[in-house]
């Protein structure tokens, strides 16, 4: 298929057809007619706009909302709750119903007498028309001055020009066709991005078909494994593609411990297979916190249960004296492997692997997924067959014995109960229970079906059972008669802890395991294809597009699919679902639920699958009176949660309750909270009032009784505590922590007085006075006595913009500025993954310029995703020698969630909010919609079926309007756009030195207070069903006055220090970065203006850090029309053509070029670096043709190794005092003579005339820098801010 049709899906089977836009009514973009899709295949959207409407039959608007000549009402509440209606008429102005009666017109010869009489006529109805418009500016301009939105701007004299009182929403019939901008240039060179994710050169990522993979078979690691789950049942795969193995293989290190996992097990890594909710109890645990509190009560970890897809087999060869060669994750080494495919579908999670094994004689090809739909289900097929080709010439035939084993040995922290074989129907089971959980079991049972080409070959079974291990174990042939053999594995899993249907209510684990299996057996073909049918409608509720940027599609895809593959949303019992920070496919971490479930993977979860979110939150409300347990057994009311649970919520080593993390219980609240005001079906008062309300409630009530008085501050105040940054452990007042006291008091008092429940007077008096610290320079303290030498682990300070949502006036506002200034900067190169998408979401909330919230969301995933299968590490750094000892979490289920809430509520600037009637202080629900255009993702991002209120939501962020498809569901929902215009991102004071001249002068508190008081406003509306709401988006500014480059795209043609990418350095933040890998070789920054924008360069500037270079230079490629299109109509060709055809077509488009003769081939690799970040396989096809004249344009320096002298020298006073300000930039500035720039050698490689002025200006230009300007020890290079580029 061709990728020109790429945003579509097409949905093909054996018997039928199905075609279903991506863009329809409700998406419904796979088959609901019964019959299975077996293939997908997914084709781009037409880019040319279309009246007609592709509409679903479940929501036909067709009829009721033809548009022809309709009234339609703009209906908004402002905010003081008046409604208003505006009648857009189109015959606004026009009166066509003219009374005429009077008018006595008659029929006459006289043909001057009737001509006068129109000329009266024609002059009477434009002084009406007149009249008419007149009439309405009155009105619209007495609505505009009677509306707050006037006297939210007119108030403010600061406001930029981007706030028009014009730009208000529209509400209006909607249009279920919305399809974004595909820009291929764009997506082309985002996938020059996957260079920097770790593994990429030998992995794969075919995005029509979401399949990720690779063809590198190497020993075992855990970052090279991919999975299968289903929310119930998971199992990490190794490199043969099933069975049980343990790690052999580290890349930094072969250190004792190098193959271990972190805390707290330290185990050896494993690939094997695990349920949800099993857990075990350990009297101790290789790694804790708080080893005293083992006395108090067992850690509880996840167990994992012996491997259900550990098939062997071997060979015996009699053509070399019957030697025996075996097939398993062990014996399999890597020069016995040829032709190796492993890869994942993410539409339908199947994990196929296929190789050439025994000399390329013998060929494997497995299949292995857990159904989607049969939860307890696990299927493999294995086919084995011969190579023909590759056969001797006297081969006669290999003896095959498959091997289908359940070994104790590959279960971790469980006693085996029971195991046998079940010889009537060809089966094997294990039951095994964890450790000290005796009324907890879980039992495995195991049968297959095998199928010889031939089938009169004669297969022999045989069963086997050892101390720990039982084998159903079949002989057969391979032979040219019989070339192949097929084997189809059903494995039924059980475990007491499953909700099963009530008819196995008295049957025992294993017997509902048997069931299951038997049940399925033989029907692999029918289970296949109700397994992708259950996978599509998943994909039918929930699907991301970034038509723009193939490397964050690919991670917001695979992040979905992460999360969705390790929860459900049905067959969950009243305890809930417990979601572990790796899921079902690793124990790192132990399995144990911390704050990531509830803040991280839930929320992101919640817009398209609020059952599964509310499973979740249900495990916090069914563990929620061990918490009462817990606060009352220290001496506290109401509950407090541990910092990791698992199969209880009690105190542990692991988990302690008391003096470590309490936000824990803020971030239960607000998730709870949050299913609340997202409003899904059946989340009503009662869900508030008997689920969120008492956790709510009991968390106001410990923080209240724990917060001590300080007499002298005049505020509350905590104490012994660990915020989220766990590099500062027992310190007082985390300003995270005390923020979501505040903003958790608030909703207590609001909740209870929404239920009409006893609300405490003194909770909105802590939270009113609670302690935020706060440094002199106005920025908040991560807590009480922090320096200015510290190293944040992880977005602590952050927090409270986004997801707490802190923010409630505009000197919060401002503050939350500066910090996210500050601590941009302090963040550990090694810190967790979840990191930088708060970042992008406070950045897309906080700043009016520049680029940076997409910037950090290149940081979010460069750094941390995994390649082949897409998964997230929870380091930057995976070495454990250079990171801090620290093993990470693999796969990091928490940046998924992150960076999917990045998307969702970040770039979208989606918030759940409600608001508070004064007089019945009655709680109504409103979602928060404040977008922004997204300059570095050009055609934007769509959010596919959005869940609000019971509602069936798209929302569409294009490049210039952002809309809210109200698309199925018969309830209005409230929108409320905030007020940007009190954003002063650009007016904060940075240090200076005392006595320093400068223009911008530092602010006492006082005067911020004073002069930010305003609270945080907006405008309401109300979108009504069918209907749609469409905002125009708010353009950041430059941060750079005539900055051309700021927003561009742009790549780094040399390595930077691990995190950083390019575009941090054009994104116009002053406090993000990119920096040279190596200080001692030139770092180089490509930056393209885009088509049709070359431009002379006259001067520019380049903001560094405290770490400027030694040197600049600026290269740029002279302008040529001709070698533009020929950039234009390769990439094209590229884009649209096989590979063979592409090169043949590329010659004859180049051949009526005249070749130059050049000796420099420098000036070669400047044009084929430009084409390979343009288009994909250009390295194969454009660099077999150097003799191309035209390709041998050279990049011309124009400014060559300026030296570099710092502007601001080192701030050494504030290190003395541990004084935690802002600093300003170091600025290097040049200008351009081209007088003095030598064209020459660029000249001849022109096979055109080129007039002398045009070559002046570029549309590629190269940053260069080289060294530092103190030449220290730091091998790293300098740290480039900002590079401005102005005509």
């Amino acid at each position: 298929m061709s990728q020109k049709d790429r945003r579509s899906w097409n949905l093909l089977n054996s018997e039928n057809n199905y075609y279903y836009p991506l863009n329809n009514s409700n998406n419904n973009i796979f088959n609901n007619s019964g019959t299975v899709p077996e293939h997908l295949e997914e084709t781009r959207p037409n880019t040319q706009s279309s009246n007609k409407k592709e509409l679903d039959n479940s929501l036909d608007l067709t009829n009721e909302f033809d548009t022809t000549d309709e009234t339609y009402p703009l209906t908004y509440l402002d905010s003081a709750d008046h409604t208003n209606t505006i009648k857009n008429n189109k015959t606004l102005g026009h009166n066509n119903n003219i009374n005429n009666n009077n008018l006595d017109i008659e029929n006459t010869s006289h043909s001057k007498r009737k001509k006068f009489f129109y000329i009266f006529l024609y002059v009477i109805m434009a002084l009406l028309l007149c009249l008419g418009i007149t009439f309405m500016c009155i009105i619209t301009t007495s609505l505009i001055k009677a509306s707050p939105v006037k006297e939210i701007f007119s108030s403010n004299n600061k406001i930029s020009q981007s706030f028009d009182i014009s730009k208000q929403g529209v509400i209006q019939p909607a249009n279920l066709s919305h399809s974004l901008a595909y820009n291929a240039e764009a997506r082309r060179s985002s996938k020059k991005l996957y260079e920097l994710l770790s593994d990429f050169d030998t992995a794969f990522y075919d995005d029509e078909n979401m399949v990720l993979g690779t063809t590198l078979f190497t020993k075992n690691v855990y970052s090279r494994q991919t999975y299968v789950a289903n929310g119930y049942l998971g199992s990490r795969l190794p490199n043969i593609g099933f069975g049980y193995a343990l790690d052999t293989l580290n890349f930094w290190s072969a250190a004792p411990g190098a193959l271990n996992n972190g805390w707290p097990l330290r185990n050896q890594r494993y690939a094997g297979s695990f349920i949800s909710d099993f857990y075990s109890l350990e009297e101790k645990l290789n790694s804790t916190n708080f080893p005293e509190l083992d006395d108090v009560g067992y850690s509880t970890v996840m167990a994992s249960i012996p491997e259900w897809t550990n098939l062997q087999f071997k060979i015996t060869d009699p053509q070399e004296n019957n030697n025996v060669t075996w097939f398993n994750p062990i014996d399999v080494r890597v020069n016995d492997v040829f032709n190796y495919n492993q890869n994942l579908s993410m539409k339908d999670g199947i994990v196929t692997t296929e190789m050439d094994w025994y000399n390329k004689i013998i060929h494997v090809k497995s299949e292995v997924w857990a159904h989607r739909r049969i939860h307890p289900l696990g299927v493999m097929s294995l086919e084995i067959s011969l190579n023909i080709d590759e056969l001797p010439d006297d081969f006669d035939q290999f003896e095959l014995d498959v091997y289908d084993i359940l070994d104790f040995n590959t279960s971790e922290r469980t006693v085996l109960k029971h195991f046998a074989s079940d010889d009537k129907n060809d089966a094997i089971y294990m039951e095994v229970q964890p450790n000290n959980v005796p009324y907890s079991n879980a039992s495995v049972y195991s049968t297959y079906v095998l199928t010889p080409k031939d089938k009169n070959t004669s297969v022999e079974k045989i069963f086997q059972k050892e101390a720990t291990k039982v084998t159903h174990n079949s002989k057969t042939v391979l032979s040219k008669d019989s070339p192949s053999v097929l084997i189809e594995k059903y494995v039924g899993v059980m475990s007491t802890e499953f909700k099963t249907n009530e008819i196995y209510n008295d049957l025992s684990t294993l017997k509902v395991a048997q069931n299951i299996a038997l049940t399925n057996k033989g029907n692999y073909q029918e289970l296949l294809s109700s397994h992708k049918r259950a996978w599509y409608a998943l994909y039918n509720d929930a699907f991301i597009e970034i038509p723009s940027d193939a490397l964050l599609e690919m991670t917001a895809r695979s992040s979905l699919y992460q999360l969705l593959a390790n929860t459900r949303h049905y067959n969950v019992s009243e305890r809930g679902l417990p979601v572990g920070v790796s899921g079902l496919s690793s124990d790192s971490y132990g399995g144990m639920v911390f704050w990531d479930a509830d803040i991280w993977i839930a929320p992101a979860l919640l817009p398209f699958f609020p059952e599964v979110s509310k499973n979740m939150n249900n495990y916090r409300n069914s563990t929620h009176r061990q918490a009462q347990i817990n606060a009352q057994q220290a001496g506290y009311p109401g509950a407090v949660y541990p910092w990791t649970s698992g199969r209880y919520a009690n105190c542990t080593s692991t988990g302690p309750c008391i003096d470590y993390e309490y936000h824990i219980n803020v971030d239960i609240a607000l998730a709870t909270f949050s299913i609340y005001m997202n409003g899904a079906a059946g989340i009503d008062d009662d869900y508030l009032k008997y689920t969120t309300w008492p956790i709510v409630r009991d968390a106001a009530q410990f923080f209240t009784s724990y917060v001590k008085y300080n007499e002298t501050l005049k505020q509350y105040e905590t104490y012994n505590l660990t915020d989220p940054d766990e590099y500062a452990n027992h310190i007082s007042n985390g300003a995270f922590t005390n923020a979501g006291i505040k903003t958790l008091l608030k909703w207590a008092t609001d909740i209870g007085n929404h239920l009409q429940e006893p609300v405490d007077e003194k909770w909105m008096d802590i939270s009113h006075n609670i302690h935020i610290p706060r440094s002199p320079s106005n920025i908040t303290l991560e807590y009480t006595g922090m320096n200015n030498t510290v190293e944040i682990k992880q977005a602590d300070v952050t927090l409270m913009v986004y997801p707490l949502g802190y923010i409630n006036d505009e000197s919060i506002l401002y503050n939350a500025i500066k910090d996210l200034y500050y601590y941009s900067e302090r963040q550990s190169a090694s810190g967790p993954a979840m990191t930088y998408p708060v970042f992008s979401a406070a950045a897309a909330g906080l700043l009016n310029h520049g680029s940076s919230s997409q910037s950090y969301l290149y940081k979010s995933v460069l750094p941390y995703l995994r390649q082949p299968f897409a998964q997230f590490s929870e380091q930057s750094d995976d070495n454990f020698l250079t990171n801090g000892l620290t093993q990470p979490a693999f796969p990091f289920l928490t940046a998924n969630g992150g960076f999917l809430q990045s998307i969702l509520f970040g770039l979208t600037g989606i918030r759940y909010s409600y608001d508070v009637d004064p007089q019945t202080k009655k709680i109504s629900r409103v979602l928060k919609f404040n977008p922004t255009q997204l300059p570095l993702m050009p055609g934007g991002l769509a959010i596919r079926n959005f869940k609000y209120m019971d509602q069936v939501l798209d929302i569409i962020i294009d490049d210039h309007n952002g809309t809210i498809v109200h698309k199925s569901g018969d309830k209005p929902i409230r929108i409320l756009v905030p007020n940007r215009s009190l954003i002063h991102d650009r007016d904060v004071n940075v240090y200076e030195r005392p006595g320093k001249d400068t223009i911008l002068h530092r602010r006492s508190e006082i005067q911020v207070e004073q002069s930010y008081n305003k609270n945080v406003s907006g405008k309401y509306y109300i979108l009504e069903p069918k209907h749609e709401f469409v905002l125009p988006l708010f353009k950041p500014e430059l941060n750079i006055a005539g900055n051309i480059a700021e927003n561009q795209q742009i790549t780094n043609l040399t390595a930077g220090v691990s995190g950083d990418v390019g575009f941090s350095a054009i994104d116009g933040n002053n406090y993000t970065h990119w920096q040279p890998l190596n200080k001692n070789e030139e770092g180089r920054l490509l930056i393209d203006l885009g088509k049709g924008n070359a431009q002379q360069i006259t001067k520019g500037m380049i903001l560094w850090g405290q770490r400027p270079a030694k040197n600049l230079s600026i290269s740029i490629l002279p302008h040529s029309d001709l070698v533009e299109q020929v950039i234009s109509n390769v990439t094209f060709i590229l884009e649209n053509s096989d590979k063979a055809m592409a090169k043949e077509t590329i010659k004859e488009l180049l051949g009526n070029f005249s070749t130059i003769e050049t000796e420099n081939k420098e000036c070669v690799a400047d044009i084929l670096t430009i084409l390979d970040w343009k288009g994909s396989q250009i390295d194969d096809i454009i660099k077999q043709m150097p003799d191309i004249g035209l390709f041998h344009e050279k990049f011309v320096t124009v400014v060559d190794k300026l030296e570099v002298t710092p502007s601001e020298p080192y701030f050494g006073e504030l290190i003395k005092d541990s004084s935690i300000e802002l600093l300003p930039s170091n600025k290097t500035k040049f200008s351009i003579d081209y007088s003095k720039v030598n064209f020459n050698d660029t000249m001849r490689c022109f096979d055109s005339q080129v007039a002398t002025e045009d070559m002046h200006k570029a549309r590629y230009i190269v940053v260069s820098v080289e060294g530092t300007f103190d030449d220290d020890n730091d091998t790293k290079g300098a740290t480039i801010k900002e590079i401005a580029l102005n005509p």
